[in-house]
This record gives structure tokens, sequence and C-alpha cells, in this order.
């Protein structure tokens, strides 16, 4: 540890929120709405993190949504689906029903005290659906179209997706749209409208707003500071000339500042493998993990993430790096495998996009050798081109230079560099299964995911032979859209010592906390569903608790 003798705080609060995502802006509500003093701290230079990166969408079960839809749910339903997901693999299993109890009561505080309001997506499900206990509709919630206006000089401050229009996932936002309104893309352009993760993020600040919780943006936390019994009394942050900022925090820390994908060492040192093209804010490199370690935190989940496949267009760039996208649902569609550098398929290309990625990490004993390391490939035909958008890349247009394509799949294997015989046989026999729409080899159609994927059309949706050229190939890479290992928390968002007690003072949520649905992801917003509802447990409890005694001349730095 590090003393430093006789420095004074520049600044007391009675809490600090690390991070401005969903968990943060959460976390900071219920702290006030407990009548504490609040204080947020935000290394970027913009508001909502990787919530605002996001389709916004959470996953919470037997919400009011539902109910006032007639959508039956029950806590023993969702119960049954999660555990089913997790095989006995979480982190902590009371913690499930924890999350499941209070994600409901989350959803009807933020709907009854802030401008935060959702709808039920018509159709969209459980990604398991046809599981015991999974549901067809309503877990998965969308959230309404917010004016950013209504921000005033924060307006512009709200981070944003470069690729996601002002859509609601309703409408097409997050997903291949067969005929968008762009009437209504305009006008809500015009008007400063925005829908998906900059609507979550952007009313649940408008909720910090209205409560007048002040928000340090280009401010991060770097160290925490600890009193001589091990308590988190304050931070020591970093102002945007660099110089320090030690913030008191009469009760408490919250970390809510994201993962660690960013993190090559971090990454190195904790997941099964590589995440080569992270897809979030470039930000989340760990740094509330790392301040969690040095405060003696015990860690859980740590080998995983929320996987996702991820494309480039080398011509879309982000915050002065190319865009790393989210999946692309083409890749569940007839006239489309996907192959490894052996020239080979190796996985159900409908799977999740948490799955998906999985099979990039299997290790193959006879060759000493990890086959399916990214990049793979995606090979097509002018069928799936002519029908769907790919990428960026929309039907009718011609293909970029980014995109390799031949007159032949011998052609195409020779200039991405794969054996052509084994490209041309892999093929060869996915044809002759598909021009039945079968898939013997690894049981395409099977899944509820791809399933609805493909709007429920049937197998010929999901198996068609690779046939008409040209035919092209789009290199697929290890993705995350973030981590979810982090310090380990109680039923309150506490983080718990390597001892296996409370580390009085500091709590986590979000990405920045341990993933109670361990590596689970039932639907669209496993990641935001739990993350806002423990952000509503940490600001719960730590606004309640009693002041500390923070006047002391010698501050102590883990």
């Amino acid at each position: 540890m590090v003393i430093r003798k006789n420095v004074k705080w520049d600044v007391e609060t009675d809490v600090v929120v690390l991070g401005s995502g969903g968990a943060a802006l959460t976390s900071a509500i219920l702290a006030h709405d407990q009548g504490a003093e609040v204080l947020i701290l935000e290394k970027a230079d913009q508001i909502g993190g990787t919530t605002a990166f996001s389709g916004g969408i959470p996953w919470i079960p037997n919400n009011r949504y539902m109910k006032e839809l007639g959508l039956g749910d029950s806590h023993e339903e969702a119960k049954t689906y999660i555990t089913k997901l997790t095989g006995g693999k979480e982190p902590d299993p009371e913690l499930i029903d924890v999350f499941i109890e209070n994600g409901a009561k989350m959803i009807d505080y933020l709907h009854e005290h802030t401008p935060v309001k959702f709808a039920v997506p018509k159709g969209y499900g459980d990604y398991y659906a046809d599981l015991p206990g999974g549901k067809q509709e309503g877990r998965s919630l969308d959230p309404l179209p917010f004016p950013l206006n209504d921000l005033g000089e924060w307006a512009d401050k709200i981070r944003r997706n470069p690729i996601f229009p002002p859509l609601t996932l309703a409408e097409g936002g997050a997903v291949d749209p067969a005929d968008i309104d762009f009437n209504l893309v305009a006008t809500r352009m015009e008007n400063n409208i925005t829908t998906m993760g900059r609507a979550l993020a952007g009313s649940l600040f408008k909720g910090v707003l209205d409560r007048g919780i002040p928000a340090l943006t280009k401010t991060p936390g770097k160290e925490l500071v600890m009193d001589d019994e091990g308590a988190v009394i304050g931070v020591r942050a970093e102002t945007e000339e660099g110089t320090d900022l030690f913030i008191a925090a009469k009760k408490g820390v919250v970390i809510a500042s994201g993962g660690f994908e960013w993190n090559k060492e971090l990454v190195r040192s904790f997941l099964k493998g590589a995440i080569t093209h992270p897809q979030s804010p470039s930000y989340n490199e760990g740094d509330g993990l790392i301040m969690a370690m040095e405060a003696g935190a015990a860690l859980g989940n740590m080998s995983e993430a929320w996987w996702s496949p991820a494309y480039v267009d080398p011509t879309i760039e982000y915050e002065g790096k190319v865009y790393n996208q989210i999946d692309s649902q083409a890749r569940a569609m007839a006239n489309c495998i996907m192959v490894n550098k052996q020239a080979k398929r190796f996985v159900n290309e409908g799977s999740t996009y948490m799955d998906l990625p999985k099979s990039f990490y299997t290790y193959d004993q006879n060759s000493q050798s990890h086959p399916n390391d990214s990049s793979v490939w995606m090979i097509f035909d002018q069928q799936l081109k002519d029908r769907t958008l790919i990428v960026t890349m929309a039907p009718g247009e011609d293909a970029p230079d980014w995109v390799p394509q031949a007159a032949s799949i011998r052609e195409l294997a020779e200039k991405i560099q794969l054996d052509p015989d084994q490209l041309e046989a892999t093929v060869e026999r996915y044809n002759q299964h598909a021009v039945n729409h079968v898939d013997p080899d690894f049981n395409r159609g099977s899944l509820h995911f791809e399933k609805f994927a493909t709007g429920f059309k049937g197998p010929e949706a999901m198996i068609g032979p690779i046939e008409k050229g040209p035919f092209y190939a789009i290199p697929v890479h290890a993705g995350s859209l973030g981590t979810n290992g982090g310090p380990r928390i109680n039923e309150h968002g506490q983080v718990i010592s390597l001892r296996g007690n409370v580390i009085p003072g500091l709590y986590a949520a979000g990405n920045a906390a341990m993933g109670v649905l361990g590596g689970a992801y039932p639907g669209a917003g496993g990641t935001i569903g739990p993350a806002l509802t423990f952000g509503y447990l940490a600001g719960k409890h730590v606004g309640n608790v009693e002041s500390r005694s923070i006047h002391i001349e010698e501050i102590v730095l883990a």
C-alpha cells in the first residue's frame, strides 16, 4: 500500500459512483433517493458507457410491461430457465433469486421515479425459449424513444453507436429490417430523438440531472482510498489536466466503470483466449477491476465475457479507431457457411452471438493448435448478397474492395489463402444436404435462436446451397460486448474480500462486477438486466449506510 501523509480532501460527498453506464446511473439515482449526496466520475468525455453503445435492452423476468399485456411469468419459471443455462457454474446461486426478485422492482422504480420507460417488442422472446421456463415474448424490454434536447447542454454528450439508426428494437433498430421507415428516421434525427441504448442512457441521465447530481467527465478514478480499518472512504481521481483530485466518500464508492476487454494484459491473464476486436467503448480498460483487486477483493466469473462475432468495415471509424461491428444475422441464413483456417466448417452458424464465438477457443489435441482461432471466414454466394444486409453491404450495391470475391469457390479460396481443395470439398458437402434444407454435420436449423433470427420462415430460410456466383468471403473476428468477471458481490452489491468479508464502503455493479448469471445469456438484454438490477441494489444500500469519519491525517491508497 502507498501511504501519503498530510493529504487533504479536495471534495467531500457521501457516495462516489465510478462510471456513467446503466448500472452507474441507476446506482446514483437510488443512492440520492435515500438521502445521500452523490458525485459521478466518468473517464470519457461522454456519458452512457457501454449501455449507450448497446441496444439498451434489459432482460427482466416477470416485469410490469409483461403483466400489462397479460403475458404470464413467475419467479419459478425464470429460475428454472436461468439455472438450466448456468448449469451450476454461476458464482453464487443465491444471487439468481436476488436478481429475479429485484429486477422487476427495479423496473417499477425507474418507471415511477424517472423518465425511463420501456415497451415489450412484439415477438422478441428468450434466445432459448424452447427450454423449460423460457418465454416467447416479454422479458426483453425496448427503451422508448427519448428526446435528447431534454438534457439541455448535455444533449450532445450522450454516447452514440455509429451504426444504429434512431429506431427502436421493434422498428428494426438492431436487426436487418425488411422495410425501414426512412421518414421516421429523418424526423427523429431532425428533432434529436434517440432510441435503444442511447435512449436508456439519456433517460437515466435525465433522472440524474433532475436530482441535481453532479457528473464530472474526463475524470477517471485511479485509486481507492482506505482507512486503517480497511474501509473504502474515498477515491483519488485524475483531472483532465492530469492533477490529483482527492474525493471523500462518507458512505461509499460504487465501481460501475465497465469491463476490461480493451486491456490486453488483463484479457491475457483471465480469459480463455484473446479478444481481438472488442465491440465496446475503448475506455473499458479494467480500471475498476484493478482498484478492486488492490483493495483486496475476491474475484468471480473471470474467465467469461459477453462473447460476440465481430466484423470490420475498414472505412468506418469510431473515436479514432476502426469500428468493430456487432453480429451480422446473415450468418444464420441460407447460402452461407463459416469455415476455419483449415477451410472446414466448425460450428452451427445459426447459434447465438454469445455461443458461436466459444468455438473459436476449441483446442485440437492432435495438432496441438486452436484451428478455429479468429479470424475465420463467412463464405456466401450472390443469392444471400441480393437478399439481405451483410455487415454494411446492402443488397443491390457492388461489393466494396474490402470484401474478397471470385467467380468460383476455388478462386475465392486462393484469394483468402485457404486450401482450395478443402474449401471446395467443404462447400460441396454442405450443398449436398442443403438442397434438401438439412445439415447432418452441425444440425443447423434446430435452434430456437436461428429460427427467431430468420423470422420463423422454416428450414429453407436457414439452410440453402452456396451455388450462385460470384462468391464472397468476410472475416469474422473474436469480439466481445464486454467482459463479465470482476469483484465478487453480495445481495446488496457490496464487494467481498479474499477472506470472505464485506469490504466496507465498496460496491460494484454491471460489467465491473462478477456476472451473477455466470456464462449464461438468456436473451436480448442479458447484460443490462442484471447490471441495472445490481446498480439499483447497490445504490439503495450505500445510500442508507451510516456515514464514516473521513477526517484523517494519513490517506492510505489501496
